[in-house]
């Protein structure tokens, strides 16, 4: 394992404890010119998706073979993925459902030619009795007769034996019909295009988009791995979380913040959610979902600096924020139980703005790992050039005024004393 005190350039903030908080910006972790999305992570788009190889490398310099990794936030699977190709047995959790599905799709193999021979069963074949899902403004984001070639489309799906393959289907379902949908693709709030376009065929849709997973799962079915990997939609939040000190190393990248000025997670779900009939409530269990009005102190003088200067400029907003991190704190008191004494937590996090006030989430995370024993090693910082992430978003959704979002991510590396 790397000698984390060797690293060299390192850029020193003063705390008000008086320590020093230890930054090096590491250009290695840029992975410039490296899709994040390549391989079986082409399977399925999601939002501000892990980059591989920044997972991979500290899965290699953390863990050894057959101990275990944990991440309370795994969306759709990469560091699952990884795990599974370095032989580390792997937990993950996520309050989406959808990204479940997909971490799941993504970590089974499965056989090509049986893969290709349910495709053609199921677009060979006439439906006559299948059913429409009843959603409000279904007809606003699917055309009539998409919303008909879907319907059938699925209806096939249902009707596997095998929930592997079943799985396997639905994710291509999901990625299709977020295609054929009048939705913008680009987008990660459910908007409407506004090109003019041509009609989708569907069916052509499913089967390229079919396709591509089929061939980009094939990179799984190589790998021989005796890894045990765990994928729970479960949340964080809840009690019943892993036992205490289970894991060697916690590896994960939390919500920046709440969804409505940073990614969203709920809107680009959302018509998948509908048409597959998963559950919906997990919106409500998201970090900060619950505001509170009540801001308590928490571990964290950074944290309550920016707190009072976004609450003289609005105290709703600052309620918010505040919730926001009174939930990521909770989690964080209970994911350090999991990791064992000499183990690690890697964090990457991103600094988001809010009311033109940056907010230091990585002091704040180091602040709140510090009260439950664990000791800030050091915090890399990496240029985002690789995820699916806005640029630009409008916090006060005033047209016209916009904000620049994250452009840097912030790798912190704890050890637990």
């Amino acid at each position: 394992m790397r000698n984390l005190s060797l690293f060299k350039e390192i850029e020193t903030n003063q705390t008000q404890e008086g320590e020093l908080f230890k930054r090096v910006r590491d250009e290695s972790l840029d992975f410039r010119g490296i899709p994040a999305s390549q391989g079986v992570y082409a399977i399925h788009p999601y939002p501000a998706m892990f980059h591989f190889l920044l997972v991979r490398r500290f899965i290699n310099e953390l863990t050894f073979e057959g101990q275990w990794v944990f991440d309370p936030f795994c969306g759709s699977g990469v560091s699952a993925v990884e795990s599974y190709r370095l032989n580390r047995n792997f937990v993950g959790y996520d309050v989406n459902p959808l990204a479940v599905l997909i971490s799941k799709v993504r970590t089974t193999p499965l056989q090509t030619d049986t893969l290709f021979k349910v495709l053609n069963h199921i677009l060979d074949s006439n439906v006559h009795d299948y059913t429409v899902p009843k959603f409000h403004n279904i007809d606003y984001w699917f055309d009539e007769d998409v919303i008909e070639e879907l319907a059938k489309i699925r209806s096939k799906i249902y009707s596997l034996d095998d929930e592997k393959v079943k799985n396997f289907f639905k994710v291509v379902f999901s990625e299709t019909l977020r295609k054929v949908s009048n939705a913008d693709f680009n987008e990660f709030k459910l908007v409407r295009k506004k090109e003019v376009r041509v009609k989708p065929n569907v069916r052509e849709v499913f089967y390229e988009v079919a396709r591509k997973n089929i061939l980009s799962l094939q990179e799984i079915n190589t790998i021989q791995s005796t890894s045990m990997i765990l994928l729970i939609e479960k949340n964080v939040l809840e009690e019943d979380l892993l036992e205490e000190e289970s894991v060697h190393l916690v590896l994960t990248s939390p919500p920046y913040g709440d969804s409505r000025t940073t990614v969203a997670y709920e809107q680009f779900s959302k018509l998948s959610i509908k048409w597959l009939d998963l559950p919906e409530d997990y919106e409500k269990k998201q970090l900060g979902a619950k505001v509170r009005k009540d801001l308590k102190p928490l571990p964290s003088d950074e944290l309550h600096k920016s707190i009072e200067r976004i609450e003289r400029l609005d105290r709703k907003r600052a309620q918010e924020v505040y919730s926001f991190y009174h939930d990521l704190y909770i989690a964080i008191e209970k994911i350090a139980h999991t990791v064992r004494k000499g183990g690690y937590a890697v964090f990457v996090v991103g600094n988001r703005t809010v009311k033109g006030i940056t907010l230091p989430t990585d002091k704040i995370v180091a602040d709140f790992f510090t009260r439950c024993g664990f000791e800030h090693l050091i915090t890399l910082v990496r240029e985002i050039s690789n995820k699916r992430m806005p640029k630009e978003n409008s916090p006060n959704n005033v047209r016209g005024q916009k904000s620049a979002t994250m452009n840097y991510e912030y790798v912190l590396i704890l050890q637990k004393r």
